[in-house]
């Protein structure tokens, strides 16, 4: 009987743990992104305008995307380091 509460003791805190990580996503301003992040959009982007941020969370990891109003889709890693860009045809 001690075996089975334990074992239901753990898978519950398993579940617990992993389904508070599971894809985490938050809308932010552009001033919430690390700094590097923002000092890559000041003198990269010029003109164009930040339509949203968005920080994602999965499997403990972070990261940011930021779309602007050109269709240009920016991906920063938790540091703020350049990931992936994207432009939409």
């Amino acid at each position: 009987m001690k075996r089975v509460k334990l074992l239901f003791v753990t898978m519950a805190a398993m579940l617990l743990l992993t389904g508070c990580e599971l894809n985490r996503k938050k809308i932010l301003s552009v001033e919430e992104l690390p700094e590097a992040a923002q000092t890559y959009i000041r003198e990269k982007m010029g003109d164009a305008k930040v339509l949203y941020v968005k920080k994602e969370r999965k499997n403990f990891k972070t990261w940011y995307e930021v779309k602007f109003d050109n269709r240009m889709e920016l991906e920063f890693d938790s540091k703020g380091e350049i990931r992936d860009i994207d432009v939409d045809d």
